[in-house]
């Protein structure tokens, strides 16, 4: 970054730093979430200041890179290295955590829709989550009855489990079901596609629909992988963050979408 860039983003920083919308920047920076995760500081820091002082454009995979993980700009090359890419699902994911189980969250929410780096604010009042309380987990089933599958679906099953809870705890009260969570796993050797509904427990009819593809062993490194992926594409699409509805294309990252 050249030096009349640098000054300009210095001077207009400083006004950044004063204004409403970084005080709710703040707010989230420094909730449980995010204050043990440095690097998800840094990239939300270096994100909104650059939104907030109207420095949009120059928001970029590559200089994300450079700025906030200090590639070597003589060698950074994006297309080798992920590690933004890798980041931003955590970020995403995160910043979704904190909107699902943060108190008393009022005025503007962060977003960063996918296929983009550019983070969005919506009013919170505006927001169209679908509660996950009223959102009910049903055993997986799979069309291959080989005890390896069955094994793998069943540590799968109890992956999932944990990490609905871990983003979303515990249901509360006697909210009625009203949408069913059903997942069917297909596997090969040393590859597995699971295919996520999201059902209208009223109706019977679909109201999201995607698929994960996943290579490597059939255990519990890939299990921990595949969850966490369902579990986060799942969360982004309550939080409002996935509009779409449909499957899209496979993705080798860390969530099912890019």
């Amino acid at each position: 970054m050249n030096t009349r860039t640098s000054n300009a983003s210095t001077l207009t920083g400083t006004a950044v730093q004063s204004d409403a919308t970084w005080q709710a920047v703040q707010h989230v920076l420094s909730s449980p979430i995010f204050l043990k995760a440095p690097r998800m500081r840094a990239m939300l820091s270096f994100l909104m200041m650059r939104k907030l002082s109207g420095m949009e454009a120059s928001i970029s995979e590559y200089a994300i890179g450079i700025e906030v993980f200090h590639r070597d700009a003589r060698d950074y090359d994006t297309s080798f290295d992920p590690v933004v890419r890798v980041q931003m699902g955590r970020l995403r994911g995160r910043l979704a955590q904190y909107y699902a189980t943060a108190a008393n969250v009022s005025g503007l929410q962060i977003s960063i829709p996918l296929g983009t780096y550019v983070p969005v604010l919506t009013s919170a009042a505006s927001a169209r989550p679908i509660s996950i309380k009223s959102v009910a987990l049903t055993p997986l089933g799979s069309p291959t009855p080989e005890s390896g599958t069955r094994n793998f679906i069943s540590g799968l099953e109890e992956e999932l489990a944990l990490r609905l809870f871990q983003r979303f705890g515990s249901e509360s009260g006697a909210s009625a079901e009203q949408y069913r969570i059903e997942v069917r796993v297909r596997t090969e050797p040393r590859y597995v596609r699971a295919t996520i509904r999201l059902i209208d427990a009223n109706t019977g009819q679909i109201a999201w629909i995607r698929q994960c593809d996943r290579h490597g062993e059939l255990g519990i490194a890939l299990q921990e992988k595949l969850a966490l992926a369902i579990c986060t594409d799942l969360q982004n699409y309550m939080l409002g963050e996935d509009v779409s509805g449909v499957t899209m294309r496979p993705d080798w990252s860390q969530h099912c979408s890019a």
